[in-house]
């Protein structure tokens, strides 16, 4: 299990990003249909009927909104004063496509305030382990042309790197990044080491009752 210095320091906030052994003690997690896209849902009570999104909002006291990934990045988010808590699920498609900048704004809807927003960005796969087409990169605009890096002729994507840019660039000032790989570190479940398995591991955040 890893924590979030920035969220740990926020008094009324729980949150956990969870390993594949971990994440089978969490106990009444919220969950999505993830689809890899911007739309953002607001939840409201614990068995609520979701639509398929990619992220979740809520100000509700003991609802753990919560992701499920193997190599794309959970970005978990939280107003420092005003108790509203986000979890988005980032993989390259849904970064690009603004679920970062449309859960902010979710978020700022609910009540809380741009300047107060923190955000933490799980174990995720890393640039080395994270080799991608060139058809992708020519999707970037030049400014974005660094978080691609070439290893040994091929071309790797900085996940963590441009889910916190994307962060900084809607406004936030403090991005926590979890250092961890999922690809290499065998306690977190890894899509593209083992594409074979479902399990995925859990990332959870919400408002201490």
């Amino acid at each position: 299990m890893e924590k979030s210095k920035l969220l740990t320091e926020i008094n009324n906030i729980g949150h956990a990003f969870y390993n594949k052994n971990d994440s089978k003690k969490l106990k009444d997690p919220i969950f999505l249909e993830q689809i890899h896209s911007f739309e953002v849902v607001r939840v409201t009570r614990p068995n609520a009927v979701l639509k398929p999104a990619d992220a979740m909002v809520t100000c509700v006291p003991g609802l753990k909104l919560t992701l499920k990934t193997a190599d794309c990045a959970p970005v978990l988010l939280a107003d420092k004063k005003r108790g509203v808590v986000a979890a988005a699920h980032a993989g390259w498609k849904g970064a690009f496509s603004g679920i970062l900048e449309t859960t902010l704004l979710e978020m700022v809807r609910l009540g809380a305030w741009p300047d107060n927003i923190v955000a933490a960005i799980g174990p995720c796969i890393h640039v080395n382990s994270y080799p991608v087409e060139e058809e992708m990169k020519q999707l970037f605009t030049e400014n974005v042309q660094e978080f691609f890096v070439k290893r040994r002729g091929t071309e790797h994507f900085d996940l963590p790197g441009y889910v916190a840019y994307r962060l900084y660039r809607a406004g936030l000032k403090e991005v926590d990044i979890i250092d961890v790989n999922t690809y290499t570190d065998k306690r977190y479940n890894s899509y593209r080491r083992d594409p074979s398995n479902p399990a995925r591991q859990f990332s959870s955040i919400w408002v201490e009752e």
